[in-house]
């Protein structure tokens, strides 16, 4: 069951961002058609989450309260995350995005660590310190200085950042009200932030039925990979590491498929790097 999982998710995880970058540089739009076609995206997760009790038993369990402020934090950061991600996403290369995101682990270990009892070791924090040299090495396209860069690589870091705090959320969520009830909770609650937005903002997107459709599609099957991972495993922090293999596969696909093949020897020599790393923090 695990080694299938991990299978489903290296396939759902790597088409997924592929078809995001694709779409990212066949269109050109402005961020209020992100917010709105990042909500629509997600009603395909609300809609695909409905099957979720007929596979585990749906029941709400715990603190009313505290059931409430979880699914705030993952509405909250989860709705962030995904526009800033989208925004982002068609000014960097698929791999970079993809590596940039796994700053989340760093997030997830430290965090879990302390909230959901997981543990933090010395060869974390050093996975993180070669985790953060391979970011670097990858990113000279969007540096401006020594330790600057442009606005949208600092807009995918943000978006992984705030990815890692939504996933120990949801993990929590998990923990205390079971796997359906608390991965419904924190997808709606993600959907509901998303539709707020598209409202205040007033945004339309301009892509097709078919674009939504696959995009939609795609990242259901992409989220619920790693949802269905964590359960069986049980282990955020060490499901987090392994599923990060992934980042020397984006790289490869963007370079096969997008043509994304500048200086594609250091990113994919930083990618085994960044690898290591994370390896260092499982």
């Amino acid at each position: 069951m695990i080694i299938l999982g991990y299978i489903f998710y290296f396939i759902a995880a790597s088409a997924s961002p592929i078809q995001r970058r694709f779409l990212a540089k066949k269109k050109d739009f402005g961020y209020r058609d992100q917010v709105s076609f990042s909500f629509h995206v997600f009603l395909f997760l609300v809609i695909g989450s409905l099957a979720f009790p007929f596979f585990s038993r749906f029941y709400l369990s715990g603190d009313s309260f505290y059931l409430f402020l979880l699914s705030l934090v993952c509405g909250v950061f989860g709705a962030a995350c995904f526009v800033t991600n989208y925004i982002a996403q068609k000014h960097l290369d698929a791999g970079v995005s993809n590596l940039l995101n796994n700053i989340n682990i760093p997030i997830i270990i430290i965090l879990s660590s302390f909230f959901l009892n997981e543990g933090l070791k010395l060869s974390q924090i050093a996975g993180v310190v070669v985790l953060l040299f391979a970011v670097m090495m990858v990113s000279k396209k969007h540096r401006i200085g020594r330790f600057k860069f442009d606005k949208y690589f600092l807009l995918m870091a943000a978006s992984g950042i705030m990815l890692g705090i939504l996933l120990v959320a949801e993990r929590a969520l998990q923990k205390t009200t079971g796997f359906s009830a608390g991965t419904m909770l924190s997808w709606w609650s993600q959907c509901v932030f998303l539709g707020m937005a598209t409202l205040y903002m007033k945004s339309k997107h301009s892509y097709t039925k078919k674009e939504l459709f696959v995009t939609g599609s795609l990242r259901f099957l992409q989220a619920l990979s790693y949802v269905i991972l964590v359960f069986i495993v049980g282990n955020l922090s060490l499901v987090s590491v392994v599923t990060t293999f992934k980042v020397v596969i984006v790289f490869i696909a963007a370079a096969i498929f997008l043509h994304e093949r500048e200086d594609v020897g250091r990113k994919i020599f930083g990618s085994i790097i960044a690898v290591i790393g994370l390896l260092l923090m499982k």
